[in-house]
């Protein structure tokens, strides 16, 4: 049986070597950060959604994985019903699966591919209808307005991460202009505002 870690190796390597002139999901520059042993979290400033990527060693099995920001626990059971009867409609769609996790019910979707027989097309094509799915998902339940905030405030954090680890200024707008594909000015003005936010909270209101 493959290892799992020599799977999660060439995936990682995969989506971390990618250009943001490449055709193929799998073939962007992904930024991907270890969570523990055996799973880690990629995103996309594109489409920043965090999908966790793990491997479960018993069976061979590789999971891509998206948490929806919808807390079902603290929904009376009609309103659960009616939730969990959407989601299930979708679960019509091939690979993909919803499930619940943690202790708030949240909905999840996954899609499992076996560890022996992944190649680089196969997981490109987990991704592309993951991501579907989320997108489904968003629409079905009526989240388009929360997940546009929920969105831009993703793809802020990775400009923040990479100001903290010293980019600067023309090479994080160039990030945003090339990776997540925005216009100079939007590009331009993101940044400007981050950093001079950023400038502020140094200086301190008595500066």
């Amino acid at each position: 049986m493959t290892k799992c870690s020599e799977v999660l190796n060439q995936i990682i390597t995969w989506l971390k070597q990618g250009k943001p002139s490449a055709d193929k999901l799998v073939d962007f520059p992904w930024e991907v950060d270890e969570k523990d042993n055996n799973t880690y979290v990629a995103i996309h400033p594109m489409f920043p959604i965090k999908i966790f990527i793990g491997c479960d060693e018993e069976i061979g099995v590789i999971r891509l994985q998206t948490i929806l920001d919808v807390k079902t626990i603290s929904l009376n059971n009609d309103e659960r019903l009616v939730l969990y009867h959407k989601l299930l409609k979708l679960n019509a769609s091939p690979l993909t699966k919803f499930i619940l996790v943690g202790d708030e019910d949240l909905p999840a979707i996954a899609v499992d591919l076996s560890t022996k027989t992944l190649g680089k097309d196969e997981f490109n094509d987990a991704l592309a209808l993951l991501l579907a799915t989320v997108n489904a998902s968003i629409k079905l339940l009526g989240l388009e307005e929360v997940y546009s905030s929920k969105l831009f405030m993703e793809l802020l954090n990775l400009v923040k991460k990479h100001i903290e680890e010293g980019w600067g200024r023309e090479k994080l707008i160039n990030y945003l202009i090339k990776n997540a594909k925005l216009k100079k000015e939007q590009a331009i003005e993101i940044v400007d505002s981050l950093l001079k936010g950023l400038e502020k909270a140094e200086t301190g209101p008595y500066m």
